[in-house]
């Protein structure tokens, strides 16, 4: 049997869950104080997050993993160009369609951020934050002293599987449940940027921004899988924030020309 959590290990999963619920959280009363943008802009991005991410773009992986089973994760750079393209015409063609037919009306810079919050907001909650409320409950879990109880509960295959976790849990030093949200707040300042783009294109039918968010999508996501096998997960880490610290300053830079223009 294992021993207890440390204590700096469930610091840094709280510190995680703070990141990934309370960043989205802060940036949308930011945006609802300084611009017009509503509330229902921020539940269209999530919604749209929902639809194309989790269930649309899912249901296409249940296929592919099915039909071409091993052949395709088992080859790793194969797996990271199907999974980039994948991410990307999803969620960018979700953006688009959204943005093009739910938005149109209102449809400026300002709802734009807000969409890009929401949809990357409901990412961050759903995939870092579910993950560090699980991750704390089996914690307490554990130096609560419940866990023989709750493994005499389970099959013999479930125990092996929930027992790794503990391991993991118990054995992984901090920095490791700190990245869920550093990982996770880098995430939310690129789906605002791409969201900007995709705005840039259908407010001013500029297409090349279009397909600058779909690059941009497909590269993020194909080099974080390629990398991820030769890299530690701090550097690779640090490597996005960079690049992704590039893109928002860059998509920062055409919001602030297109406020200075709205002034004229």
């Amino acid at each position: 049997m294992m021993n207890t959590v440390p204590a700096a290990n469930i610091l840094a999963m709280a510190v995680s869950l703070v990141l990934s619920v309370g960043l989205p959280v802060a940036l949308f009363i930011v945006l609802k104080v300084k611009t017009k943008a509503k509330v229902t802009d921020l539940l269209l991005g999530a919604v749209t997050f929902v639809l194309f991410a989790m269930v649309l773009e899912q249901l296409l992986h249940t296929v592919m993993y099915g039909v071409f089973g091993e052949k395709l994760t088992g080859n790793r750079w194969l797996y990271a160009i199907y999974g980039g393209i994948a991410a990307a015409v999803f969620e960018e063609c979700g953006r688009l369609v959204t943005m093009k037919f739910f938005l149109k009306k209102r449809l400026n810079r300002h709802t734009a951020l807000m969409y890009g919050v929401g949809h990357g907001g409901i990412e961050a909650i759903l995939i870092g934050g579910l993950a560090c409320i699980s991750n704390l409950a089996t914690a307490a879990l554990i130096n609560g002293g419940g866990l023989e109880a709750t493994l005499a509960g389970l099959d013999e295959t479930a125990q092996a599987s929930f027992m790794t976790t503990v391991s993991q849990l118990c054995t992984l030093p901090p920095y490791m449940f700190l990245m869920v949200g550093m990982e996770r707040v880098t995430a939310v300042v690129l789906q605002i940027a791409l969201s900007y783009l995709v705005y840039r294109a259908v407010r001013y039918h500029r297409w090349g921004f279009f397909a600058a968010a779909m690059g941009i999508h497909f590269a993020v996501d194909a080099v974080t899988v390629i990398l991820s096998s030769c890299l530690p997960i701090p550097a690779l880490e640090a490597i996005l924030m960079a690049a992704v610290a590039v893109i928002a300053f860059l998509s920062a830079r055409l919001y602030r020309e297109e406020a200075a223009e709205a002034q004229i």
